[in-house]
């Protein structure tokens, strides 16, 4: 190779370096403006996916507002159409109440009717059959009852027709027993009179019949206050008189002496005609010698 080959391959060879070196450069320069470009992506797409989440959330406030605005709306349109139909509802409901309340009502009026009917029939039964002294202690019962205006007059009658026989009945036999000298019937029969008649001019004729029973059966104590009750109910006035003597006898009994002189000398001095006024007399007598009365 001559020297002009040689010169002109040198200057090839440092036009390809020069050439390399300007493709070296430009590439950095390229490579430059790819990372550049590369960074304004970065950041369009940073920012782009901030405006997605706004949008997003912008998105989502919307649908959610939408939403309750028109869930509102259903609800008034709802409320609109269905308020008449709750008022309704609650007026059936309460007509339902009184309803049940009126039938209950007349379910315990028909039970009370029919207990009532059963009592009634019961104690008709009693009256009927002359059981005086059922028929007197199961009024109370009775009369508890719903029964009717009629029942109920006719039933208070058919008491006091038993209570008056069962009167009549004890005075009766006891007055018989009396006369008889039976003196255990007598009080017992009396006794029975006044368990159904303690008030009135027959309750005070009994209580001197066994006020003076008990007296002679030797029970002093008690004939003393039965006959106290009967000259409490103007015994003395129905004819009577003797009736002051016997308690006065009583007393007597009981070694209440001051106050058996006492009932002696009034009944003496009350009822001076009387076949046991000189008894009365010499008895007070007696008692005022007493040394030492027992009061």
């Amino acid at each position: 190779m001559n020297d002009q080959e040689l010169s002109q391959l040198r200057q090839d060879l440092a036009d390809l370096g020069r050439r390399v070196e300007e493709q070296a450069v430009l590439t950095r320069k390229t490579q430059g403006q790819l990372v550049s470009l590369a960074d304004s992506v970065a950041q369009v797409v940073s920012r782009q996916r901030r405006a997605d989440r706004r949008v997003s959330l912008n998105s989502f406030v919307a649908y959610l507002l939408f939403t309750i605005l028109l869930g509102g709306g259903f609800f008034v349109l709802y409320q609109s159409r269905i308020d008449p139909y709750i008022d309704q509802r609650d007026q059936a409901i309460a007509q339902l109440e009184d309803a049940q309340e009126r039938v209950a009502q007349v379910e315990g009026e028909i039970k009370n009717r029919k207990d009532a009917d059963q009592a009634a029939y019961e104690f008709y039964q009693l009256v009927r059959a002359n059981k005086r002294d059922k028929v007197v202690s199961t009024y109370g019962q009775v009369d508890q009852a719903s029964l009717t205006p009629t029942e109920r007059a006719l039933f208070a009658d058919a008491v006091d027709r038993a209570r008056s026989e069962i009167v009549d009945a004890g005075y009766l036999t006891g007055l018989d027993a009396f006369r008889r000298r039976n003196y255990d019937v007598a009080v017992t029969e009396l006794r029975r009179g006044l368990a159904y008649q303690a008030e009135g001019a027959r309750a005070a004729e009994m209580r001197y019949h066994l006020g003076v029973a008990l007296y002679k059966k030797g029970d002093p104590e008690e004939a003393a206050s039965v006959l106290t009750l009967a000259l409490a109910g103007r015994v003395e006035q129905a004819g009577f008189t003797d009736t002051r003597f016997y308690l006065a006898a009583a007393l007597e009994q009981l070694g209440r002496y001051a106050e058996a002189r006492t009932e002696y000398d009034r009944f003496a001095s009350e009822y001076p005609q009387s076949p046991l006024a000189p008894a009365a007399r010499h008895k007070s007598a007696q008692l005022a010698r007493v040394a030492v009365p027992r009061n």
